[in-house]
């Protein structure tokens, strides 16, 4: 059965981290019987056709292409200014782009369908692609299913767009969320709870590699012999890097020669940078930038602790369910966050990881001081992250996505 997997965000390349899931979940769609095609929106440097691991992927133009700039999450004004005036002028321009943006995304869904004979619509994140397939299903009758993130409802409530989020989360034949954090989201909008179904983004990990080429890795980054601390993620004020940062003063203190190893590139880099030298903390932070798809499984692998300092911003967006987190769990590792959003729920303080109150940094270092120093505890906590994750990974999780896509198509 052909469906057309709706998004406005995708890996960028094969090699592309960006939004991975939903290529892993459209391999394992078609191990189910489904053939996924992607469409999605282009950006400057990507392909507008390509098949990526045996799937296309259609990539529409909206604009001249040093426009096209709303994809893969930079609409949402947390990814770029964190001031009032900047966000207002983002908006303007992006709000003009926007409306090129769902013309030529409805347009091309259609011609998509058309030529795909598409039987279902799968669409991801509320706003904009959740848009176009609920007035589509409304104009064309075709079953949609619709998988909601938290930020993308949070972004409409916001804005006080609770009719058109209303309007988008009825009109699909069935909603997805990420987390019950996310669910909770979808419910302040009055939606049925028996639509709303709870399934997780999935994953392939753990990947292992051989000591030997694990231990040249951490040569090649100064890793051997060091306590490790490990996170990764977009560098904006949502993913709280800064009071990791200043938690790693305190952690410093007593662990003299532990590293923070922060993966990710972003707008607040150039600030972070600065916060650590403020703190002479340049022997203990490094900066990665990107991270190339090879090396993010051999971090985890090679760190000691993982930490997600997700808060909520002042928006008023918190994590959807902090998959990075639950990645180095395969690999035994603990995790320390703050008790927010989706990871607030997924971890168990003292069983897979310890939880802090969000934006205590000293509270959170007291954590991975303590298991930076009892090694028996990181192992004891980290066996019991990775019994955990097996209700995560692709083979367990992504028959249950298919189930409702069937069901949504036999009405």
């Amino acid at each position: 059965m052909n469906i057309i997997v709706l998004t406005s965000s995708f890996p960028r390349d094969k090699d592309d981290y960006k939004a991975r899931w939903i290529l892993e979940l459209g391999q394992e769609f078609v191990k189910d019987g489904l053939l996924p095609v992607i469409l999605c929106p282009h950006v400057k440097g990507s392909k507008t056709y390509e098949t990526i691991d045996g799937i296309e992927v259609y990539r529409f133009r909206y604009a001249p292409e040093r426009y096209e700039s709303l994809g893969y999450g930079n609409f949402l004004p947390h990814e770029k200014s964190s001031s009032t005036i900047g966000v207002l002028l983002q908006y303007l321009l992006n709000s003009l782009l926007m409306l090129s943006l769902l013309f030529f995304m409805f347009l091309n869904l259609h011609k998509l369908k058309k030529k795909k004979k598409a039987k279902l619509i799968f669409s991801n994140w509320a706003f904009p692609a959740g848009f176009v397939s609920a007035v589509y299903r409304q104009i064309s009758g075709i079953p949609s299913v619709l998988k909601v993130y938290g930020t993308d409802l949070v972004f409409l409530k916001r804005f006080r767009l609770r009719p058109l989020a209303k309007y988008i989360l009825d009109k699909h034949d069935a909603i997805i969320a990420i987390s019950e954090y996310t669910k909770a989201c979808a419910l302040t909008f009055d939606v049925d709870p028996d639509r709303v179904s709870v399934f997780p983004v999935g994953s392939n990990y753990p990947i292992k590699h051989c000591s030997t080429f694990l231990e040249n890795f951490k040569r090649k980054l100064c890793l051997s012999d060091r306590p490790t601390i490990f996170t990764v993620h977009r560098l904006i004020p949502l993913k709280g890097t800064s009071f990791l940062i200043r938690a790693m003063s305190k952690i410093a203190s007593v662990h003299p020669d532990a590293l923070l190893v922060i993966g990710g590139e972003g707008p607040e880099r150039s600030m972070l940078e600065s916060l650590v030298k403020s703190y002479h903390l340049e022997h203990n932070v490094l900066f990665t930038g990107l991270l190339p798809n090879e090396d993010l499984p051999l971090l985890y692998e090679a760190c000691d602790v993982y930490v997600i300092p997700s808060i909520t911003d002042k928006w008023g967006n918190a994590e959807g369910l902090g998959m990075p987190a639950l990645e180095a769990m395969s690999y035994g590792k603990p995790v320390v966050g703050f008790d927010s959003g989706g990871p607030g729920l997924t971890i168990t303080d003292g069983s897979n990881g310890f939880k802090v109150p969000e934006k205590d940094w000293e509270a959170m270092a007291d954590r991975i001081i303590l298991l930076l120093s009892d090694p028996v505890l990181r192992t004891k906590i980290g066996a019991n992250g990775r019994s955990m994750f097996d209700e995560y990974r692709w083979d367990k999780v992504s028959h249950l996505y298919t189930e409702v896509l069937y069901s949504a198509v036999k009405g």
